[in-house]
């Protein structure tokens, strides 16, 4: 099984993180979550539309909308990956640190 990870674009907000419980920006998950009409949310990786959802243990990310390029990294990675990321970020926040999660590389990788 595989998913988009934890992370997309909203048009106004910018980057949101759905491991977060104000999605990073003050925003409540409601706001965007089964909302009509719905809110545009883009993949930070490729672009493309995604939406949100939510793991049978109620955990929140987001899932591309059908027809997504295969060549999307963050959509090919393994929901045991996406758990793991999402192990380490809150472990790091809980030691009182900062943590963002899927953040490219300033060569864009």
């Amino acid at each position: 099984m595989r998913f988009l990870p934890f992370t997309a674009l909203h048009p106004e907000a910018g980057r949101l993180d759905a491991t977060l419980l104000d999605l990073g920006c003050r925003m409540d998950w409601k706001q965007i979550h089964k909302v009509r009409p719905r809110v545009e949310l883009s993949c930070p990786e490729c672009g493309w539309g995604v939406h949100t959802k939510h793991s049978p243990s109620g955990v929140r990310f987001f899932c591309h909308d059908p027809g997504r390029p295969p060549s999307c990294e963050l959509s090919n990675e393994s929901w045991e990956h996406h758990m793991l990321k999402l192990e380490l970020a809150g472990a790091i926040r809980e030691a009182g640190w900062y943590a963002e999660l899927e953040v490219p590389a300033e060569d864009g990788s």
